[in-house]
């Protein structure tokens, strides 16, 4: 990985691995920002806390797959790339994640280019 890279990554601890043991998706908090961490096959992803198109909690949405969908009005995007499907009309931020001394990390700074 080079330098620059390094120095943008912002890795912040979300909660126990343990507590996401067996969970599809879960919300939480780390650092600052209200995340929400999804699990894509062996691995888990972070995105926003909130849609962006009405500030709904993406929680109580759900994930097939790699796509994400939103309750409130079924925006959708593909968890990968953050790019948005069928009827979204803004990119949803995607940061990685990693496991650490039984701590879920994530890495902020990709969510961070999302602020208004």
């Amino acid at each position: 990985m080079d330098t620059k890279m390094q120095q943008n990554e912002q890795w912040e601890a979300a909660c126990d691995a343990a507590d996401f043991d067996g969970e599809e998706m879960m919300e939480c908090r780390a650092g600052e920002r209200d995340v929400l961490l999804v699990r894509l096959g062996d691995r888990i992803v972070a995105c926003p806390a909130l849609c962006p198109h009405l500030d709904e909690r993406l929680a109580f949405g759900f994930a097939d797959g790699n796509v994400l969908t939103c309750s409130k009005h079924l925006w959708q995007w593909d968890l990968e790339t953050g790019d948005p499907l069928g009827i979204a009309e803004k990119r949803l931020a995607v940061a990685p994640v990693r496991i650490e001394n039984g701590k879920i990390l994530v890495d902020t700074g990709p969510l961070a280019c999302g602020d208004d």
